[in-house]
């Protein structure tokens, strides 16, 4: 049912899903089973990869070890399992009245698509109604995590799904941004970009060139979801649509109302408490159903949560003088981030990297609260009123600052060498970039270090730092290299304030080694500075005066 080459998508594979609706009907029998909480649990959380080897590693090289962290760590709340829940009951009861084995489906579908061709959507709203599919809203700050939840858990399911025997290509979900400051018929548009992208179809010419008008754009949106199976819709950053220029809120309402209800495709909004409270109750008296409600999503609070959050994400530290967690560090990090996820992440990763490249020795390497209230300072000068609207508990306050748009920090950390370095950096030889050997050779290094369980993103830095000194190394020696440079043994704090030297009895001093004074002393016939002088070890202070 779609021009795409099914070759390219993985085949329907059916599975029991424990209740006979379910697993009789091919296009909910084809996706995961049911997870319990506990399952849930373990396939949302991630932690990035750490090796202790990684602490010998140069400074500029740690930085890209520190930013694993804003990519791959996420730690599941109770929260997280009752989206992912609810995300599960959202995308199967869409497929309910949509079975492909029932005599009944084409013509329902045949229905279906001619009362969308026929209709005007900007004015129809569905009396009857008997679809299956539901609704839902998860309103929250910016940076609670909203989006990467929903991302994450969207993401424990194929993107798409190829039935031979039906000849159906099934889209499971799709994920639609809206425009900032955007209209209904920017969000059609975005729809068929990210249709088209999932499916490798350029559904932007097909169904949005020469000027169609909105009625046209909706429709084409609501066929499509019928031609490819879409079980759910989610609509993120939600507050950005403009109700205004999409007609007012009923246009908006009366669209969504037939996808639920005519075209019985899931819906979720993802956006700010106050655009989604404006727009929730309508869109609920509109549907003549609760849906399956709303989730708000909150900050972590100072409790339980927030110490097994920090408990997990403590051991992540790239840094010489590793220190323990205490209250002091844990009320500092609260006060600071006031327990939005995003931001004690993001702090606590620049924090490392100003440790890193601030550190005159190993010792002055570590976090503490003075560090954290500078990076915080610095660099989260956009988040102060949002942060400071937390801490004093109005919620009108919380609501001006919902539409904050949070700072890429990843760049910063990476390229924070430059930014905080004041010594100059020697320049070494540059590669020749066009240059194919020297890149087969270190695209075979980074694979061979790679084999050696070291992660990828440590071994490109390395093969490239050690090509840049050396355009002219062979495969080996970048190996060998490379490999040093992670198991070299550098001073570090303990072994430096903690070691005690060593005393020997003067009696022993014969049984040291040969280049020590002690053993020189013990075992001379003249003189001490013969016995140097003999050893070849003296200062040529001669030569010296001389010169």
């Amino acid at each position: 049912m779609a021009d795409s080459k099914p070759n390219a998508f993985p085949e329907a594979k059916y599975k029991d899903q424990g209740l006979p609706e379910y697993t009789e009907n091919p296009l909910i029998s084809a996706l995961p089973k049911i997870m319990s909480p506990a399952q849930a649990a373990m396939a949302l959380g991630k932690k990035p990869t750490y090796q202790q080897e990684e602490l010998n590693l140069p400074n500029h090289i740690r930085a890209h070890a520190i930013n694993r962290l804003t990519r791959e760590f996420f730690v599941p709340q109770t929260t997280h399992i009752v989206i992912e829940q609810k995300l599960s009951k959202l995308i199967r009861c869409s497929y309910l009245n949509r079975n492909p084995n029932k005599a009944t489906f084409k013509r329902k579908l045949n229905s279906i698509r001619g009362l969308i061709q026929e209709k005007d959507l900007t004015a129809y709203v569905h009396d009857e109604v008997d679809s299956p599919a539901s609704s839902m809203t998860i309103a929250g700050i910016s940076g609670a995590g909203k989006s990467t939840t929903t991302n994450i858990v969207l993401n424990t399911y194929p993107r798409v799904i190829y039935h031979p025997d039906l000849h159906m290509i099934q889209v499971p979900w799709l994920k639609v941004d809206c425009p900032h400051d955007g209209s209904l018929s920017d969000f059609c548009l975005s729809f068929f970009i990210a249709l088209g992208r999932r499916l490798n179809i350029n559904y932007r010419d097909m169904y949005a060139s020469g000027r169609p008008t909105i009625s046209k754009m909706m429709a084409d949106v609501a066929d499509l979801c019928l031609i490819h199976a879409i079980g759910l819709i989610v609509i993120d950053e939600f507050q950005h649509m403009s109700l205004a220029k999409s007609g007012g809120e009923k246009k908006m309402i009366n669209f969504l109302v037939t996808l639920v209800n005519v075209v019985e495709v899931s819906v979720v909004l993802i956006g700010t408490p106050k655009a989604l409270r404006l727009f929730s109750n309508e869109f609920r008296q509109a549907r003549r159903a609760s849906g399956d409600g709303s989730v708000v999503w909150d900050r972590l609070k100072k409790d339980e949560s927030w110490e097994d959050f920090l408990e997990e994400l403590w051991p992540f530290q790239w840094l010489k003088n590793i220190v323990e967690r205490d209250e002091q560090l844990t009320n500092k990090l609260y006060e600071l981030s006031q327990g939005v996820p995003d931001i004690v992440v993001k702090l606590f990763c620049l924090a490392q990297s100003r440790a890193i490249l601030l550190a005159d020795s190993p010792v002055e390497e570590t976090l503490s609260p003075g560090l954290l209230d500078q990076v915080f300072e610095d660099e989260f000068s956009i988040v102060k009123p949002m942060i400071e609207a937390l801490r004093s508990g109005n919620k009108r306050k919380i609501e001006d600052c919902n539409d904050l748009v949070f700072p890429k920090f990843e760049s910063d950390m990476i390229n924070a060498v430059n930014q905080l370095v004041a010594k100059p950096i020697e320049k070494p030889s540059q590669v020749e970039l066009g240059d194919p050997v020297g890149t087969n050779i270190a695209n075979s290094a980074i694979k061979a270090i790679v084999a050696m369980g070291i992660a990828e993103d440590i071994a490109k830095p390395l093969v490239s730092d050690a090509l840049t000194k050396d355009p002219k190394l062979t495969l080996i020696q970048i190996i060998q290299i490379a490999t040093t440079a992670l198991t070299q043994s550098e001073e570090t704090p303990s072994t430096k304030s903690n070691a005690k030297p060593v005393y020997t009895n003067r009696k022993n001093w014969s049984q040291l080694a040969d280049d020590d004074l002690r053993k020189m002393h013990a075992s001379k016939s003249g003189s001490m500075y013969e016995e140097i002088q003999g050893k070849g070890i003296s200062y040529p202070v001669n030569e010296l005066l001389a010169g």
